[in-house]
Parts: structure tokens; C-alpha cells; sequence
């Protein structure tokens, strides 16, 4: 089917490489605006009860509706109270009172309330409400900073979901500019080595530069119709450099190697696509079965990472199968054109360094003692992975971006500067029945409260039962609270029954009573988060239903549908991806060697993601703010990305393996051959991802910098010690039983006709039976 696929191409090679860059020229032109309509949330299950908690606030309480905190500073005023302060921000916002996007704005001035004001009273800030979503807001941003213009001696900065989401599309094209300024002559230069050509080197990046633009192309119409996170850009981007170029390498390797061997570039053509874009092929079904496990999770910020990199794929694939063999079969011999190889050797350098020799001394030296390779690398691997034992995870926040982002810094000091949680509470919506009013009810929900209030990280809890005595100004305890809803309103103190209006005015609909418990706590934080079960657990009292929501109780059901989903995503990457290398291989002991030397080398860089972002180590060298936690969705995103990415490495040595011992029948010969065929490849390949990924550790966001960290430090220990010294052991130990499978699975790979066939007609000597078809 691949020898078919290839002579195809190649009979049209000039219409699939000019169909091929016109294609991509359209996508680019929408794949400049990609980022348009990425959004910095995606953290809410809509099934959870923090779900139901937003559509009652929304349908109940008139919320629903975005909002911009502006945070406002004087050099000249010092007390943020003052009248002079006051007509400051008056002026200020006044432009904003005929904006229709504007429905009011809420701060000190209208209300006197101190939260407003900072702790040491030099700072306020005014909450300018929209009549517009979270992300309808974020086009709103430039317009109303445009109306803002504070006076002489006064600054403002403005927060809230949208000028936080546009702050950080704008930081997320800087860190990917920046690691495409390192990356792309870093890997410019390791292709010239590894091809000592510059047109064969030339082959790749022209690859990159059609799928990433066709990529952003395509994300920019799928984040029309769905919520999609802000780092799908960068992500789209890493994988789709790595990638490109990864299957372009094998493919262009094997092209040239095949017109040595003095095949005509229609020949050669179909031989690399038969072989290696087989492979290709094949390594990209693994990426992208590794990549849906994550449209399983519930929430856009991990899911739309999925589908962005299912997106890559699909590009990459088609381009390494379309425009890479008919612009490889235009070029013929040429491809070898402006040859580096005299330079290399003038230098002392080898003009194609495989160092196939040498790969070869090293794995029959593993092989002649694999159980002293297998224990001690193995014994490295679990040290190295022990931190991941340590692991938690916390759904991130604005504290995640640099320091000097203006939202960021805006959300920071409203965190720290003003009193705690006020902004961000813990929101219980109670369901009554009969009247909130009445003297039962208010005990009941007042007694509710009062036990609130006294959780750990709990500062206090606001409510229409929030009552204070008018003489002392002490907190009336429930009884005393039931005891005055109990009277007639006319019966009431005057500043009691009009304090008892304005809160049931502010919490009370119908039967549904809003209670905010502030807490002193980051709401991202783990500690946060795990108060949401304890709250959740208090009963309010008889006939009385709670729910609750916020932050907090957002972050908590997050990790909870995480958590739920996780072995299902998990175990369908290992299943699905096991099944893929059987079809290819017709072997049982492939896949299952396979997924656990993949997932050996991904706990360790699970490991040392924990240890360096976490626990704060090298946080001086990679720049960074360590948090107490790990982001959530990290862990899973890189699990499924590094499951793919890792397949590359396994099919396209294992392919020369299979070839070499259906050549010999001689297992350490073929292990050996295999390993010292594929090692300037693999190598190549490998310094090629390890490069990419690693420039990501320059970004100012976290988010990115830890995934390309982790990528780095996976794709490293996979391409060295995994292939280096792993699987020269294990598959010395198994021997024949690599290759073996049972009758009815060998008849079914057969039929199929998957497995890797080098030469035309294979000499068939004695020895185990292979799985899978031999011709």
C-alpha cells in the first residue's frame, strides 16, 4: 500500500508539491489571527456543582456577566479615601458611564465599604461591570483602557478575564518567538551535520514551514466553534517543529541511502515511503492516539490541547506523505547539492556521522551482559522518577505569569495588598423551603454560617444573617439572629431592619440564599481546594439544600473530573498505542516492551519536572517563581504528547531490527545492525527535539516553560539510555520471543500485511516464525 502510495507521488509530483504550498499559503493567511479567540480559562466542568453554582449566580443573581477590576495609585495622595483620591477616579471613569458595554461601575465611592481600599489605605480599585461574557470582555479591553485617562500624579491597572486572556495571548507570542529565535539555527545546524548538505538539511524546515502554518490555520477555524486553550499556540508549534522535522529526517535519510544503493529517484521514492513513511505513518497514529486520551477530560483547557495536537499531526503527516516524497523525486541526486562534506572533513568531522561502528561495539557489549545494563539503569530511572511521588497539582491562576505583566501584577496585589479573599470567595448557594425570612430558617442558615466561619482559612462568612448588634457592634450569635427575624419589621431597630433589607436585597432570591465565605487562602492553592470537600460536607439543616461554588470549589472539581477521567485517557493511550506497534510488527513482546520502557523514561521526567517546578530547584537558572504545586493538566498533557513522540524512536529502530533479523534469523546480529543503522538518525533526530522543546524553557510563562523542560528531559533519556541501553538488553533476553505471537494473531498480522519488509524477496532461512507477513 506504502510502495503504492510512493509511486503515486511520485507520478504527480509536481501538483502534490505546488497543491501543497498553496494550501499552506490560504491557511497562513487565517493562521496569523489564531490567536484571536484562545482564552485563558477552560478550567470549569460544566457537570460539576461549581458548574451549577455560575448558571444559578447568572440566572438567579444577575451574574454571568464579566467584569474589569481597574487598580488605581497615586505618587501625590497618599490616603486613597480622600476626597482628592475620590475625584481622581471620578474623572477617571466618567467616559465609561455612556459606554453601552458598561453597566456600572462599584467601588469606595459608591459604597464605602473598606474592602476597596488597601490594607495601608494608599490603593483602591473599582470594579467596572460589563454587559458581556468572560470572553466577549477580552475584545473590550483596548477600548475601555482607551477611555481611561487618569489625571496627572495618578496611575491605574487593569485585571479581571479579559485583560488577563489578552495579556496573555500577547506573552504567549513572545515566548514563542523568542524560542523559535534560539531553536531554528540550533536545528538548522544539527540537520547540515547530520546530512553535510544543505539542500538535503533544507528539506525539513521547508517541511516545518508548511505544517505549522497549515496548523494555525486550522486552529484558527476550530477555535470559532469551541473553547480552546491560549497555549495551544505554543504547544501547536513545539510539536509541529519537533515533528516535521523528526519524520522528515527519517524520510530524506532514507531517500538518500536508497539512491546510493543506485536507484532511480522514482525507485527511491517509493522505497523511503514504503519504509520510512511507513514508519512515519505509523509514529504519527501513535502521537495522535496519545494525544485524543486528553478530548476525554471535560475541560477545554486540557481537551483543546488534544485537538490542536491531533491538528499537528494531521498536517505533519500529510505533508511528510505528499509534499516531502514529490519535492524529494523533483530533486533526485540533487538533493545532495552544495555538499558540506569536504568542509567536514577538512575539519576532521565526519560528513554523516551515524558512528554506526561504534553504536554497534556498544549494544553488543550490552548484550553480552544485559541483566548488568537492565538492573543498575532501572534502579536510575525509579531515583530519578521517586519525586513524582511527591506530586500535587493546583489549577493555576494569573500568579503563573512574570512579574511586569500589568494583570498579572494587578491580581497579585489585590491578593496581597487588600484584605484576603475578598474578590475571589467561596460562594453557597442554600435552597430553603418556605420563606428565608422566617425565624427557623434564619437560625438554621445563621447556626450554617457560624460553622463556616470556624473552618481553618475561613476569615468570615457574609450573608442576610451577617448581623451586629447596633449599641456594642458585636456579632449576634443565631439564636439572637432568629430572634430578631422573628420580629415584625416595624418591631425592628431601624439601622437592624434596614442592614436586614440591604442583605436580603444582595443575597436572597426567592428560596435561594447566597452565603460568601471568605477565605484567607489562594484560591489556587492545594490547600484551597481541599477545604471545598469539608464545606461540601457541612449539613445546613433539616429541609435545607446547599451547593457550592467559587474558585476554590472550580479548582477542586477540576482535579476531581481529572482524576476520574485520567485512567481512561491513560489507559486508552496504552491499549490503542499497543495495538498500532502489533499491526506494524506482529509481535506481542514489541508493544508490551515498548510501553513500559516509554513509560519508565516518562516517570522519570515526571520526576524531575517535580523536583526542578515544585520543589523549586534551578529556579535561579531557568528564571522562574516556584509554586508550592504543580500545574494541573501538565502531568497528562505531557503524558500523552511524550507517549507519542517516544513511538518515533521505537518504530523507526525496531523497523531495522525486524529488517536485519529477517536478513539473518540472528537475533544480537539484527539488535546490533539495527541499533548502529538508525543511530545517526535517531541521534540526529533526537538533539533535534531535545532542542526545541528545551528553547521553551526561555518562555516567561511557567505553564510552558515546565512542559518544554519536561518534554526536553523525556526525549533525552528516551533516545540515550531507553535505546542506548534498554532495549538491547531486554530484547537479548527475550531472543526469539521478540518477534513471537500466537497462531491467530500471526494469521491476522499476516493477512494484514503491516510489518516491515526490507528487500523484495527476503531469503527465508531457518529459525522462530516470524509474526507477520514475510514479501
Amino acid at each position: 500500500m506504502f510502495t503504492r502510495w510512493g509511486a503515486f507521488v511520485y507520478r504527480f509530483r509536481r501538483v502534490f508539491a505546488g497543491g501543497a504550498v498553496a494550501f499552506a499559503l490560504v491557511m497562513a493567511f487565517f493562521g496569523v489571527n489564531a490567536s484571536s479567540h484562545l482564552s485563558s480559562g477552560g478550567w470549569l466542568d460544566t457537570t460539576s456543582e461549581s458548574a451549577k453554582v455560575d448558571e444559578r449566580l447568572a440566572a438567579e443573581f444577575g451574574g454571568g456577566k464579566s467584569s474589569i477590576i481597574a487598580l488605581f495609585r497615586s505618587t501625590t495622595s497618599g490616603d486613597a479615601t480622600s476626597p482628592a483620591f475620590e475625584a481622581a477616579i471620578a474623572q477617571t471613569v466618567a467616559p465609561l458611564a455612556v459606554d453601552p458595554d458598561v453597566s456600572g461601575i462599584v467601588g469606595f465611592a459608591q459604597t464605602k465599604d473598606a474592602r476597596f481600599v488597601s490594607s495601608n489605605g494608599s490603593a483602591t480599585y473599582v470594579v467596572i461591570q460589563l454587559n458581556a461574557t468572560d470572553e466577549q470582555s477580552v475584545d473590550l479591553v483596548a477600548g475601555i483602557r482607551a477611555k481611561l485617562v487618569a489625571p496627572a500624579g495618578f496611575s491605574y491597572q487593569l485585571t479581571g478575564y479579559g485583560p488577563i486572556t489578552r495579556d496573555a495571548a500577547v506573552l504567549s507570542e513572545q515566548d514563542l518567538a523568542r524560542a523559535e529565535t534560539v531553536s531554528l539555527p540550533i536545528v538548522a545546524l544539527i540537520l547540515i551535520f547530520v546530512f553535510a548538505s544543505l539542500v538535503a538539511a533544507a528539506m525539513p524546515l521547508l517541511v516545518a514551514g508548511l505544517a505549522i502554518p497549515t496548523t494555525l490555520g486550522l486552529i484558527y477555524f476550530v477555535s470559532r466553534q469551541i473553547e480552546m486553550s491560549v497555549y495551544v499556540i505554543n504547544i501547536a508549534t513545539m510539536l509541529g517543529l519537533a515533528l516535521s522535522i523528526d519524520y522528515s529526517l527519517f524520510m530524506v535519510s532514507r531517500f538518500r541511502e536508497e539512491l546510493a544503493k543506485g536507484r532511480s529517484p522514482g525507485e527511491a521514492v517509493e522505497k523511503a515511503v514504503a519504509t520510512s513513511g511507513k514508519a512515519v505513518a505509523f509514529s504519527g497514529f501513535a502521537v495522535a492516539i496519545g494525544l485524543s486520551g486528553l478530548l476525554l477530560f471535560k475541560s477545554s483547557a486540557i481537551s483543546s490541547i488534544g485537538v490542536a495536537g491531533s491538528l499537528v499531526v494531521i498536517g505533519t503527516l500529510v505533508y511528510a506523505l505528499t509534499f516531502l516524497p514529490a519535492t524529494l523525486g523533483m530533486l533526485g541526486p540533487r538533493v545532495n547539492s552544495l555538499s558540506l562534506g569536504g568542509l567536514f572533513r577538512r575539519l576532521g568531522w565526519r560528513p554523516n556521522p551515524s558512528g554506526g561502528h561504534r553504536w554497534e561495539q556498544v549494544a553488543r557489549v550490552v548484550m553480552r551482559r544485559p541483566f548488568f545494563v537492565l538492573v543498575p539503569v532501572l534502579a536510575v530511572l525509579f531515583l530519578v522518577g521517586s519525586p513524582f511521588f511527591r506530586l500535587v497539582q493546583g489549577v493555576p491562576d494569573a500568579s503563573i505569569y512574570p512579574p511586569g505583566m500589568e494583570s498579572r501584577d494587578a491580581y497579585i496585589a489585590l491578593q496581597t495588598e487588600f484584605p484576603t479573599g475578598e474578590t475571589t470567595p467561596i460562594v453557597v448557594l442554600a435552597t430553603v423551603q418556605g420563606d428565608p425570612g422566617s425565624a427557623a430558617n434564619a437560625t438554621a442558615l445563621a447556626t450554617y454560617a457560624a460553622s463556616l466561619a470556624k473552618l481553618d482559612g475561613v476569615t468570615r462568612v457574609e450573608s442576610p444573617y451577617s448581623l451586629t448588634d447596633p449599641t456594642t457592634g458585636a456579632a449576634l450569635s443565631p439564636a439572637e439572629v432568629g430572634q430578631v427575624y422573628a420580629l415584625p419589621a416595624a418591631s425592628r431597630p431601624p439601622a437592624v431592619e434596614a442592614a436586614i433589607s440591604a442583605l436580603q436585597q444582595a443575597y436572597v432570591r426567592d428560596g435561594t440564599v447566597r452565603l460568601n465565605a471568605i477565605s484567607k487562602l489562594d484560591p489556587a492553592s492545594p490547600q484551597a481546594t481541599s477545604m471545598v470537600p469539608t464545606i461540601r460536607a457541612i449539613p445546613a439543616g433539616a429541609g435545607i439544600t446547599t451547593i457550592v461554588g467559587g474558585e476554590s470549589a472550580i479548582g477542586h472539581d477540576f482535579l476531581v473530573a481529572q482524576g476520574e477521567r485520567m485512567p481512561f485517557a491513560i489507559g486508552l493511550t496504552l491499549i490503542a498505542s499497543a495495538i498500532v506497534l502489533f499491526l506494524l510488527f506482529g509481535s506481542l513482546a514489541i508493544p508490551l516492551k515498548a510501553v513500559i520502557m516509554t513509560l519508565l523514561s516518562i516517570s522519570a521526567s515526571f520526576g524531575a519536572l517535580v523536583w526542578i517546578f515544585q520543589d523549586g530547584n534551578l529556579s535561579n537558572v531557568l528564571h522562574f517563581t516556584p509554586l508550592p504545586y504543580t500545574i494541573a493538566g501538565n502531568p497528562i498533557i505531557m503524558f500523552s504528547v511524550i507517549f507519542g513522540l517516544s513511538m518515533d524512536y521505537e518504530v523507526l529502530l525496531l523497523s531495522r531490527i525486524q529488517e536485519a533479523y529477517r536478513r539473518t534469523r540472528d537475533n544480537t546480529t539484527a539488535v546490533a545492525e539495527g541499533l548502529a543503522r538508525t543511530a545517526g538518525v535517531i541521534t540526529g533526530a533526537a538533539l533535534i527535539m531535545v532542542s526545541v522543546f528545551a528553547s521553551f524553557s526561555l518562555a516567561d510563562t511557567i505553564t510552558i516553560k515546565s512542559i518544554g523542560v519536561g518534554m526536553a528531559i523525556a526525549v533525552l533519556l528516551d533516545a540515550t539510555i531507553v535505546r542506548v541501553l534498554l532495549v538491547p538488553a531486554t530484547m537479548r533476553l527475550l531472543g526469539h520471543w521478540n518477534w513471537w505471537a500466537p497462531g491467530p494473531l500471526q494469521r491476522f498480522a499476516d493477512r494484514l500485511g503491516f510489518d516491515h519488509v526490507e528487500d523484495p524477496e527476503p531469503v527465508l532461512e531457518s529459525g522462530p516464525t516470524l509474526g507477520g507477513a514475510v514479501g
